[in-house]
């Protein structure tokens, strides 16, 4: 009897472990994406290859180019209307893949992508994507133009006040990954002069395509306005970098 229950305990046990994860790793996939969002046409041009995919904008002459990082485990593509949006509005941006999903394994892949040296690349990303972008900034000083961040308590381990580069962090007041808190607590390591701007009423989850991730609050705006005043956020600060040449 005590063999049967112990077998019976341990059959219970792995269903919900599996369960849970399959629960978790569904949620971290790509999820109703806009239906042209890799369709080509006369404002952006889209390119894949193992590396990236990258939204080629068509429609102005700006000379900066946009490298994006993926949150941990998240499908990339999740990120793909934000970037297409950011490439019709005239800056290419380069949806940068991860393997395994994970930023801090690959995220220095980009030295061998790019010329960074040619001085016209703004870097961010979202969660851990975001964190990664920073230590890249952290490590190769005066290499970046631009940082953005979104959804993210980071810079957190380590000091980026003393850099002099543009910076902006956007954050949502009902992230559960990133709390409002943990935000506030770190802002004092931010680049010097970082606009620090707060999407009311928006989480973590919905700063992708993506599942409401676990530990993630509620928003109480929908995807598509959270979205809107992401891009909007990003692309008013691109614009005044521009304008600064």
């Amino acid at each position: 009897m005590k063999i049967k229950k112990r077998t019976i305990f341990r059959l219970i046990w792995f269903s919900l472990v599996t369960i849970f994860f399959i629960w978790q790793w569904t949620t971290y996939q790509s999820r109703n994406l806009p239906v042209n969002t890799f369709d080509n046409d006369s404002k952006v041009t889209i390119e894949e290859t193992n590396d990236e995919i990258a939204f080629l904008s068509k429609s102005s002459n700006y000379q900066n180019e946009i490298i994006f990082f993926q949150g941990g485990l998240t499908d990339p593509k999740a990120y793909a209307p934000l970037c297409r949006k950011i490439a019709e509005n005239g800056f290419t941006c380069h949806l940068i893949k991860m393997d395994w999903r994970m930023p801090q394994w690959d995220y220095k892949k980009i030295e061998t992508m790019f010329d960074l040296k040619n001085g016209k690349y703004i870097i961010g990303g979202h969660s851990q994507g975001a964190k990664m972008a920073s230590l890249f900034v952290y490590e190769n000083p005066g290499l970046m133009k631009v940082l953005f961040l979104l959804g993210t308590s980071h810079p957190r381990d380590f000091d980026l006040s003393g850099r002099n580069i543009p910076s902006i962090k956007l954050y949502g007041e009902l992230d559960g990954l990133a709390s409002v808190s943990e935000v506030m607590e770190n802002k004092n390591k931010l680049p010097k002069n970082a606009d620090l701007i707060e999407i009311k009423g928006g989480n973590h989850s919905q700063f992708g395509y993506l599942g409401k991730l676990l530990t993630d609050n509620t928003a109480e705006i929908d995807l598509d306005e959270q979205q809107r005043l992401t891009l909007d956020k990003l692309i008013d600060f691109f614009h005044k970098i521009e304008n600064e040449k």
